[in-house]
């Protein structure tokens, strides 16, 4: 082996990289008072807003408390439409086939109370367009799947 290649092992060894002293010199940092920083100096706003809602008492009468979450309804959703599905109900949207399956149980009910011919038929009629719209939208969410 020639000098030059023992020269750069030497150079190269993993023993030269990290002595002793470095390894003194990086503890002494870590651990020095002058470069910490106090853990509240960057304390989350969000975090001090709900600890005040907190200690005022914004969340002593919520709904629901003390219960058990229901997880069961978000299985069947996919993980990623379960935060958005989550968001839209909330909110109080009704999907469309829901909507038009409750509008269709409320015609069936009318038309069973309905006394006179003519308005029986005319709640009938209705009662098939909101039927082929319900039967449009299921069958197009068959398709999407």
């Amino acid at each position: 082996m020639t000098d030059k290649k023992r020269q750069k092992r030497k150079r190269n060894h993993p023993s030269k990289a990290f002595t002793r002293e470095m390894a003194r010199a990086r503890y002494e940092h870590l651990h020095d008072e002058k470069f910490k920083q106090p853990d509240d100096q960057f304390e989350d706003p969000v975090e001090i807003k709900i600890r005040q809602a907190m200690s005022e008492g914004a969340f002593d009468n919520l709904e629901g408390k003390g219960k058990p979450l229901d997880l069961d309804k978000y299985q069947k959703i996919p993980e990623h439409l379960r935060t958005a599905y989550h968001v839209i109900r909330n909110a109080g949207y009704i999907p469309e086939e829901v909507r038009l399956k409750k509008e269709m149980e409320t015609l069936k009910a009318e038309i069973k109370r309905c006394p006179s011919k003519p308005e029986k038929d005319k709640l009938m009629k209705k009662l098939a367009d909101v039927s082929q719209q319900y039967y449009f939208y299921m069958e197009y969410n068959k398709q999407l799947k």
